[in-house]
């Protein structure tokens, strides 16, 4: 506080005792609150306006010399602008400040802009940790200039179980701008509002809201009037306001996430091992909140080196349990949103998790919690809105740190058996989606079949291109799942439909995964139900084993592969015969088959038979080519 102030309050103080008054019998007298005049005698709140000084004294029943001394001191603790007190001005940023410099530019151009209906409105919107509040008040600094009557900051505590209401944050605000308890109590309680538009309206003032709850804290203390800004920060999208800008946060860049971490433990130390710094950086996820812990951790222990902390960080399930400095936790801040998740969405954001790329879309999330396609749309879109997830396009995605919290919060709150069902689902969605979508490209194929009741719209070629590249990650994992737990059918399946896609993805870098895990379940299964043919076949023939048995159909001789060692299109043909009779694929059986049309002499005129495999590999021919 300053001398001004602490003289005007131990001046009245002084008077008080001298007439041998409470504060609670002076508040009566003169009908200024005991809090105001608690805070008058403390020095929490600048000199009151002159109104309100003669209150006091004559409350205190001052003769004219006592009197003029008490207003004296209230001028003098008065400049001639606005001073906010009680309400903090500027509450201790941090001195460094990196990045951000287009958020910062848009900032100030706004500012420059003349009010000419109704004040510049701000919403900075972010995941937990991205460093709003930092920035708001680095840009409140910059910018105070600006505005001459005034910066305030207000926070509304927008995480507590019970955050401040609009009446309350409004009468904040009138005490800071100096507003009497005389005047507040004749306006009364009703009056509160419009007294605020009126001063706000009069003045060119910056006001920060700070960690907003919802639209409806926010809007009654955005002033109607007025040549002001202000600017509101919260975890939320606040996507109800009308005529903001909006300015979303996220990560840092990689260089500004590493000039955070030099300068938090200092360019000497950082020097010695700049790979380590960045994977310090990376494994905090370029999150401010995670790089600034991780730096005053390592500032706060000299011995250790930069590198012993990015070792410590990559163990996955420690990782939050590390990034802990103090009493500041990095997973506390992502507590405090998801507490005020609702429990569906609490559940989508647990299971959310189990998704082994690093994205979704809505049609995967419903199969996560068995929810409507639509249902799980809008769950993930409350998800959207509390910061807590990512979108980009149709496709919905976790921050890194954020989706080891939601990993931890389902290990907490669900049973091993029920995590388990959830993925199992989500696996099994993707491998028959995968299988129906790859068909689109196999000859003879084509549109699924109009049984098939999908939750993706796979009506047309590029649509289940899309999809299987979007989804790559997801169902290349779920086939290792389904490798892993035996389940060769499956893989032999997908890769078989997926045969000509493939081509349409030439540079995707794992089919030699999917066709070597195919071929891999396929040996085992196919010794076990191939039997050789009775009679000799040649190679891309059906021929009759007999007059009362069954048409085998060879396979093709082996394609000539590319420089690359893949085959191509033209060379790669189904099963094929010659006058001997005619070949078809089956697009449903597991494994390949095929159907040939008996050739003459046979007493059957059609039969099925295996696809014959070269001796010795036990996987079919077309594969082969692809392992």
């Amino acid at each position: 506080m300053s001398g001004e102030q602490a003289a005007f309050g131990a001046l009245l103080r002084e008077f008080r005792l001298a007439a041998s008054q409470t504060i609670e019998g002076l508040a009566e007298a003169s009908g200024v609150s005991v809090r105001g005049i608690g805070d008058l005698e403390r020095g929490r709140r600048a000199a009151p306006q002159r109104r309100t000084v003669a209150a006091l004294a004559d409350g205190l029943g001052l003769a004219e010399a006592p009197r003029e001394r008490l207003l004296t001191a209230a001028r003098a603790g008065r400049d001639g602008g606005y001073r906010p007190v009680g309400v903090r001005a500027f509450p201790r940023g941090v001195d460094d400040f990196v990045g951000r410099e287009g958020e910062l530019a848009r900032l100030a151009a706004l500012a420059e802009r003349e009010a000419v209906a109704q004040p510049v409105v701000v919403a900075v919107s972010g995941p937990p940790g991205t460093g709003k509040t930092t920035l708001a008040l680095h840009a409140a600094r910059g910018l105070a200039d600006r505005f001459p009557h005034g910066q305030l900051v207000l926070d509304l505590r927008g995480t507590d179980d019970d955050p401040p209401g609009p009446a309350e944050l409004v009468l904040r605000v009138l005490k800071a701008l100096q507003v009497s308890d005389r005047d507040l109590s004749q306006a009364g309680p009703q009056g509160h509002p419009e007294l605020y538009r009126q001063l706000l309206a009069e003045r060119r003032c910056l006001l920060v809201l700070d960690n907003a709850r919802d639209e409806g804290q926010v809007r009654p203390l955005l002033p109607a009037a007025g040549a002001g800004m202000v600017v509101v920060t919260s975890r939320r999208m606040l996507t109800g306001l009308d005529s903001v800008h909006r300015l979303p946060l996220g990560e840092l860049d990689p260089g500004a996430a590493a000039e955070l971490l030099t300068s938090l433990v200092g360019a000497d130390r950082a020097d010695t091992d700049p790979a380590a710094v960045r994977a310090v950086a990376e494994r905090c996820g370029h999150l401010p909140l995670a790089l600034r812990v991780a730096g005053n951790w390592l500032a706060t222990r000299t011995g250790w080196s930069v590198r012993r902390l990015a070792d410590r960080l990559a163990v996955e399930e420690r990782r939050l349990d590390a990034l802990a400095a103090g009493d500041v936790r990095v997973a506390a801040a992502f507590d405090l949103s998801y507490r005020q998740l609702t429990p569906a969405a609490a559940r989508l954001f647990r299971r959310l998790a189990l998704v082994p790329g690093q994205d979704t879309a809505a049609p995967g999330a419903a199969r996560l919690t068995d929810q409507p396609v639509f249902d799980a749309e809008d769950t993930l879109e409350e998800l959207v809105e509390t910061g807590l997830l990512g979108t980009d396009g149709d496709r919905y995605r976790l921050h890194d740190l954020l989706r080891l919290y939601a990993r931890t919060r389902l290990e907490a709150e669900e049973s091993a058996r029920d995590v388990e069902r959830a993925r199992a689902e989500l696996f099994r969605w993707l491998l028959e989606t995968a299988v129906v979508a790859g068909r689109w490209f196999e000859p003879g194929h084509g549109a699924p079949p109009p049984a098939w009741r999908g939750t993706v719209d796979l009506s047309s070629a590029g649509r289940a291109r899309a999809w299987l590249q979007a989804e790559g990650d997801n169902w290349l994992a779920a086939l290792r799942a389904a490798e892993a737990a035996g389940e060769h059918a499956s893989v032999v399946e997908v890769a078989e439909a997926l045969h000509w896609f493939s081509d349409q993805w030439i540079f995707w870098g794992h089919w030699p995964e999917v066709f070597g895990t195919a071929a891999r379940c396929a040996r085992p299964w196919a010794i076990r139900r191939w039997k050789p043919p009775s009679s000799t076949t040649t190679p891309g023939r059906c021929s009759c084993a007999s007059a009362a048995t069954r048409t085998v159909c060879c396979a093709p001789p082996r394609p000539s592969p590319r420089p690359n060692g893949r085959a191509t299109r033209a060379s790669r043909p189904g099963p094929t015969c010659t006058r001997a009779g005619r070949c078809s694929r089956s697009a449903t059986s597991v494994p390949p088959r095929t159907t040939c049309s008996a050739p003459p002499g046979c007493s059957k005129p059609s039969v099925t038979c295996t696809v014959v495999s070269r001796p010795g590999t036990g996987v079919p021919s077309s594969w082969r080519n692809r392992v």
